[in-house]
C-alpha cells in the first residue's frame, strides 16, 4: 500500500472519531447550557447584555453608602446575607450602581439617581464559559475534558488539509503520468516515422 493510500485511510479514521468526540463534547455543552442557568440561576432571571440605561436627570446621584442602604432595604431576590456581595460599581455612562455576587454570577442594577431596582439576575453566558464542560463540578475535570479537544482539533485540521488536498493531488499525478504517456507516445511515432 502506498503510503498516500495509507495516509489517506489514517485521515478518514482520525476524522471518524475526533469528529465522534467533538460530537459528544457538544452534546455535552448543549445539555449544560440549557440545564445548568436554571439549576444555578436559583430562579433570577438573566441578566445576559447591556447593563441597563437609567434616565440621567439633573438629581444629585446617590453615594455609595446610602446606594447600598437602599439595595439592602429591596430585599434583592437571591441575597441571603450582605456578606454575599463582593462588588460594587458605579457605571456612570449608563447612570446605574451594579451590585454582583461574582462567585454565584448575579447582578442588580439600581438607578444611581432614584435607587431603582431595574434589573437583576444570573449572568449566564460568563457562567456557562468558565464552567461549562463539567468545571462546576470540579475544575480540573474542565481541563481534562477541554486540553485533548485542543490537541484532537489541530490533528483534525492536519488531517482535514490533508484530505482536502488529496484528490488535487491526485489529480496533478493523473496529468504527469497522462503526459509521460503520451511523450512516450509521441516519440514511437516519430521513430517509426508515423
Amino acid at each position: 500500500m502506498k503510503l498516500k493510500q495509507l495516509f489517506a485511510k489514517w485521515s478518514r479514521k482520525v476524522h471518524r472519531w475526533i469528529g465522534l468526540y467533538f460530537a459528544l463534547v457538544v452534546l455535552i455543552y448543549t445539555i449544560e447550557a440549557f440545564s445548568l442557568p436554571t439549576v444555578f440561576g436559583a430562579g433570577l432571571p438573566s441578566v445576559d447584555g447591556y447593563s441597563p440605561n437609567a434616565a440621567i436627570d439633573n438629581t444629585e446621584l446617590l453615594s455609595i453608602d446610602h446606594a447600598t442602604q437602599i439595595f439592602q432595604e429591596h430585599h434583592p431576590q437571591g441575597v441571603d446575607s450582605w456578606d454575599e456581595i463582593d462588588e460594587i460599581a458605579y457605571l456612570p455612562q449608563a447612570g446605574v450602581y451594579r451590585f454582583a455576587n461574582t462567585e454565584r454570577y448575579f447582578e442588580w442594577y439600581l438607578n444611581a439617581s432614584s435607587g431603582e431596582l431595574l434589573k437583576y439576575g444570573f449572568k449566564a453566558s460568563p457562567f456557562l464559559e468558565e464552567q461549562s464542560l463539567f468545571g462546576w463540578w470540579h475544575p480540573w475535570i474542565h481541563d481534562f475534558v477541554e486540553f485533548p479537544m485542543l490537541l484532537l482539533l489541530f490533528s483534525l485540521a492536519v488531517s482535514g488539509v490533508y484530505l482536502f488536498a488529496l484528490p488535487f493531488m491526485n489529480i496533478s499525478n493523473l496529468e504527469t503520468e497522462s503526459e509521460s504517456a503520451s511523450g512516450d507516445i509521441s516519440e514511437a511515432q516519430l521513430l517509426n516515422g508515423e
